[in-house]
């Protein structure tokens, strides 16, 4: 979340226009505060006249017409999507420069068009923009391919995920071998579990490919994982070069605008230059030299651009989620149903529409909140890249890292469930096409699922949380992270002595019951791990599996929403700030915040931090 220093709704008045007069105006009236006030401070004037210039030009073009009743087929789709990816790129509505400006235009170009479809956002985050972000961090020839990108005769795809391994990237299996003789790279696909699958715009479209591939020198050695610039469609015809295999994934339960595809390497040579990144180089006699010495920091270091992908699937979660609860709140301010009189109540007006919407309303709010706040961290952390040493480059990595990893799980979770409550909200209505629920969820549910699965990112999170237990607890060192995310588990002791303050309209109260659970869930994750380890014969694997359900994954969960809580809190303090605005956020955190709490009823008691004998105040 943006906050701008003042919030003057006639600087975006052209862009904010009142409601024409309908159904709405009574409800409307009732507001104790100015929506476009409270736009400017959840997203800023540069970010409302940059979607509203988009959207412009997206509704005066006859190409980006279309129903809520069409039906196409899944080719009609991808070639109406390839059509509007182009005219998008002659559009050219930002240059460099202006994303180096104002990062937050990045993001506002993804919820833009994401709110339009989401076939054409991905197509060209992953075709042009995630492309060129991975392609300008680490390829040689970088402004060459960038130039083909943005003349839309190049469009590039990223390789990871293989049909025998997703999460797990040190197990992937295409190599990519150097050969001394010749200068160059052999990409091999060793077996058919190693293809790589789901890759997005490489089907039909793509003509570059960022793949991942374990590197080996002419000695026979592995050196880990290490991405690839590989060019695999010529760029006059699009003919798939000799030695590269590409298929077509198929139909999707959504996002069928995407060409999702599978591809396979047999001795297909690349030059030494498509070796990415600036963590390793390979000489020309075939040495292997790396700035980075630990292996599984290197992995950190290759696999960092993922956490881009993470955050921005908050991104479009909560952006879903909006999108559902716009739709699904106008409706229950309309549709009318029974009354204490002969006159009809509008549904919003039932206890039952309140509980099922507002919890939801409150929750986008507080994700959009964590996504804008993790977004500004990660733009520091690749500002710093340059100047930082490599330490604390990994430091910050791996936090953002943990973060992300629990923000996408819980986001797009409660998304997923979002969506469907405000289905159902708006009864046999709410089924139809037009009413825009189906695509929402089609479109939404591979969030849940594609960057990792969300209960194995979970475990990145725990294991995150584990490490800094462990110096605390067993080598008594105070611990710290860039963004103090885990610092107050330096108070872990007297955190774990501390009980419930029935204060509920006290926001900190709900804060010290968050750091109280994760403090609780941390203990008992480690007691029954080591456990488990006993048990196993020190089979850290096994032990770290039997534990994953009590407590880990519950800790992991539980950690991630309490900074989401704690970072809104955070904001709501900002003294620029309107009053009307904060009585309004404040509310909507604390709904949040217990709506949240709530979950973990059971596990407070066990835990001794709700007390039997505690009477609620007079309050």
């Amino acid at each position: 979340m943006l906050s701008p220093t003042y919030y003057d709704v006639s600087t975006v008045a052209d862009c904010l226009s009142q409601f024409p007069p309908g159904p709405l105006d009574e409800y409307r009236k009732r507001s104790s505060f100015d929506w476009r006030k409270m736009k400017l401070a959840l997203e800023g004037e540069d970010v409302i006249k940059f979607k509203f210039e988009v959207w412009s030009k997206l509704q005066s073009d006859p190409l980006f017409h279309r129903t809520p009743w069409e039906e196409l087929s899944r080719h009609e789709q991808r070639r109406i999507t390839s059509l509007r990816l182009r005219r998008l790129l002659e559009f050219q509505f930002t240059s460099e420069n202006d994303y180096l400006a104002n990062p937050y235009l990045v993001p506002a170009f993804v919820q833009a068009m994401g709110q339009y479809s989401w076939s054409l956002a991905l197509k060209r985050m992953l075709g042009v923009e995630y492309f060129a972000l991975s392609a300008k961090a680490g390829y040689s020839k970088s402004d060459e391919i960038m130039n083909e990108v943005t003349n839309f005769k190049a469009v590039g795809a990223l390789s990871i995920t293989e049909m025998a391994h997703g999460s797990n990237t040190k197990k992937l299996q295409t190599t990519a071998t150097f050969d001394p003789k010749t200068q160059e790279f052999l990409l091999n696909t060793p077996n058919l579990e190693a293809t790589k699958v789901w890759s997005g715009a490489l089907a039909q479209t793509a003509t570059h490919a960022i793949v991942f591939a374990q590197l080996y020198t002419p000695d026979n050695i592995c050196h880990g994982l290490h991405s690839f610039m590989v060019p695999v469609r010529n760029l006059q015809n699009l003919h798939i070069y000799k030695g590269v295999t590409i298929g077509d994934m198929g139909g999707k339960l959504g996002l069928n605008g995407v060409d999702n595809g599978f591809m396979s390497f047999s001795n297909y040579r690349v030059p030494k230059s498509s070796l990415m990144g600036h963590s390793a180089t390979v000489t020309e006699d075939g040495r292997y030299i790396s700035r980075v010495k630990d292996k599984s920091k290197r992995l950190g270091y290759t696999l960092g651009v993922l956490s881009t992908g993470r955050i921005f699937i908050t991104l479009m979660s909560l952006t879903n989620l909006q999108t559902a609860l716009c739709i699904a709140v106008r409706y229950s301010a309309v549709r009318k149903q029974f009354g204490p009189s002969k006159e009809e109540l509008p549904v919003l007006e039932y206890q039952s529409q309140h509980w099922r919407l507002l919890r939801y309303i409150a929750a986008s709010y507080v994700m959009q909140n964590f996504f804008g706040s993790l977004f500004r961290d990660y733009v520091d952390f690749v500002a710093q890249a340059v100047t930082a040493s490599l330490d604390y480059q990994i430091r910050i990595g791996a936090e953002i890292h943990s973060l992300s990893s629990c923000g996408k799980a819980i986001s797009s979770w409660l998304t997923r469930d979002g969506i469907q409550e405000c289905r159902e909200c708006c009864g046999g209505h709410g089924y139809l096409q037009a009413a825009r629920f189906g695509e929402l969820r089609d479109d939404h549910d591979a969030n849940t699922t594609y960057e990792g699965d969300n209960n194995v990112l979970l475990q990145q999170t725990s294991n995150y949380l584990l490490k800094f237990y462990k110096e605390k607890v067993e080598d008594n060192q105070t611990i710290s992270s860039p963004f103090q995310s885990v610092d107050y588990l330096n108070d872990f002791q007297n955190i774990l002595q501390s009980h419930m303050k029935l204060d509920f309209d006290n926001i900190n109260n709900i804060i010290e019951a968050f750091n109280f659970l994760v403090c609780y869930l941390l203990r008992e994750s480690d007691i029954k791990y080591k456990r488990e380890l006993i048990k196993n014969n020190n089979d850290q694997f096994t032990a770290k599996n039997e534990t994953q359900i009590f407590h880990f994954r519950t800790l992991a969960i539980a950690y991630g929403e309490s900074e989401a809580i704690k970072r809104f809190a955070k904001y709501c303090k900002d003294p620029e700030l309107p009053m009307d605005l904060k009585v309004i956020l404040d509310k909507l955190g604390l709904l949040y915040a217990l709506w949240t709490l709530e979950k973990y009823e059971s596990i407070l008691y066990e835990a001794g931090f709700f007390q039997t004998n505690m009477k609620p105040t007079s309050s």
